[in-house]
């Protein structure tokens, strides 16, 4: 079976040249689901046979692969890194959760980053086409996400007490007992950070305070998303 990876943790070369090597059948590399539904409608070309239809050439490396695996040091030993754990702790404005819902595309469309939608999901690549082509789309696409209501955007965010120990943030109920924890990767090497350093460690006797947010735009943009990847 024909295979298709992506995602910010791969690279093209490494999918059509070392996976490529280890698979029987065919993998390719995919930057977006553009390409993704390219790909497709190419390997559906070459099984029914339609003339001319062909899949890209595969990546080659740019640097010869290694013969040998490279040493890695081993990590330092040592414990919490040097974060401060003096700085005053926030005071937040509410203890909890609250629920936003309703939010406007407008309060929130300025954030968009252009220059990655333009060249990097639509594959625009020089100035004249973004202004010719790039920006009109998008303003449409915005102009129709705001007229069939297509954006329910909400948000549930909250502050919450919380101590570190260790690797781990622990985040406390109202009456200071472990509510859940979160465990974080530490550097191997260098300064050894980690996100539960930036906290109060427990052993300080002092309670800290962490943010935390949930976001959704809502199912409506996942069934007209759907709709198009039918037509």
């Amino acid at each position: 079976y024909p295979v298709i990876l992506g995602g910010a943790a791969l690279t093209r070369a490494y999918v059509e040249q070392d996976l490529h090597e280890i698979y029987e059948g065919e993998v390719r590399y995919a930057r977006d689901a553009f390409e993704g539904l390219r790909l497709m409608d190419a390997l559906m070309g070459v099984k029914r046979g339609v003339p001319g239809a062909e899949l890209p050439p595969l990546k080659q490396r740019r640097v010869a692969k290694r013969d040998t695996p490279m040493q890695v040091a081993e990590p330092e030993v040592g414990g919490r890194s040097d974060t401060a754990v003096d700085n005053p702790v926030p005071t937040p404005p509410f203890w909890g959760t609250r629920v936003v819902k309703g939010i406007p595309l407008k309060d929130y469309a300025s954030w968009l980053d252009a220059n990655a939608l333009f060249k990097g999901q639509w594959g625009l690549k020089d100035a004249e086409t973004i202004a010719t082509d790039g920006r009109p789309r998008l303003r449409g696409w915005l102009d129709r996400l705001h007229t069939d209501g297509l954006l329910e955007a909400a948000v549930v965010y909250g502050y919450f007490p919380c101590v570190s120990k260790g690797d781990d943030l622990i985040i406390l109920d109202d009456n200071g007992s472990e509510r859940t924890r979160f465990t974080f990767p530490r550097q191997r090497r260098g300064r050894r950070l980690c996100l539960a350093d930036f906290f109060r460690p427990e052993e300080s006797g002092e309670t800290d305070v962490v943010g935390l947010q949930v976001v959704t735009v809502g199912s409506k943009i996942g069934e007209a998303t759907a709709k198009l990847f039918e037509s």
